[in-house]
């Protein structure tokens, strides 16, 4: 049995390294394939919609003809730095492929490099130990010790609420859109679940990529989608965010919104992320400080 104990952390890690091999590897063969093809479909969709629009306009009374001259110079205008728009990025993506390749790989790298440090903290735990008996008295090695076993408790389960919450994200966008007929329902849930580690901003990213893909098969359905992702959004940052990642950690709802916003304010992406976890072990102490204080009233 102290053999399969041993075995239990390390086969866990392996399975949670090939789900996100698994995710990444879904996530390529699901875009890769539909990007240049979406890419050649979208002049030729916007060319519709400008030509049904000229339509609708035509049979309009209150549309004179200048006014319609008018109104196809702008459209056609703004169709055409929506055509260089895309050849510029198109071409800074692939100018940047390499920057790109490497920030994949570093984010791929802190992932790794986080598990890998859970999976051994008991080791560096006592390391840690052994080293701070060496330089501080034990009083406050004891504080200390403390402060480090809240820390590691509140990003080992962070990280797991994140993965339950990546898990709820992608089936709900992936059902929905089944649901209401949406096309590459299942990419963008995918996508979608991979981004939910950046809170509120990282689904919203997904959707509004997926909506590019889909508005080359339906514009209806391109706004469809968007609608429906404001509702998952609701959903996601009223309930599942506070409820799923704010309660395993310990923190209150208001508290989770609020270090995601300070955080995304203060840092950006990183610090929406991190954020959470940080007022986690801060808001821990300053509890566990309070009720120490009262019991010696008491």
């Amino acid at each position: 049995m102290k053999v399969k104990a041993e075995l239990r952390r390390p086969i866990a890690m392996v399975l949670v390294f090939l789900a996100l091999i698994l995710i990444v590897i879904a996530l390529l063969v699901l875009v890769l394939p539909t990007l240049a093809q979406t890419i050649s479909q979208l002049g030729t969709v916007l060319s519709t919609v400008l030509t049904q629009l000229r339509k609708l306009l035509d049979s309009s009374e209150f549309v004179t003809k200048d006014m319609l001259s008018t109104i196809v110079s702008g459209i056609q205008g703004q169709s055409s730095s929506i055509s260089q728009a895309l050849i510029t990025f198109l071409s800074g993506l692939t100018s940047n492929i390499g920057n790109i390749f490497s920030s994949i790989m570093n984010a791929f790298l802190i992932i790794v490099f986080t598990f890998s440090f859970l999976s051994s903290k008991e080791h560096l735990a006592a390391m840690t130990s052994r080293l701070l008996k060496v330089i501080f008295p034990e009083k406050v090695v004891t504080k200390l010790t403390c402060i480090g076993q809240v820390a590691l408790e509140t990003y080992d389960q962070f990280l797991m609420s994140q993965l339950i919450e990546a898990v709820i994200i992608g089936v709900m966008i992936a059902v929905g859109y089944s649901v209401f007929g949406i096309p590459y329902g299942v990419m963008t849930g995918i996508f979608a679940g991979v981004l939910s580690f950046i809170p509120y901003v990282g689904p919203m990213i997904a959707c509004v990529v997926g909506a590019i893909f889909i508005f080359t098969v339906s514009p209806t359905q391109a706004l469809l989608s968007l609608l429906l992702y404001q509702i998952i959004q609701l959903i996601e940052g009223n309930l599942i965010y506070p409820k799923v990642v704010g309660q395993s950690i310990g923190l209150p709802a208001l508290f989770t919104l609020a270090a995601a916003s300070i955080g995304g304010n203060l840092f950006g992406l990183l610090g929406m992320i991190f954020f959470t976890p940080v007022f986690a072990v801060i808001y821990r102490l300053v509890k566990e400080f309070v009720v120490a204080k009262e019991n010696q009233v008491d």
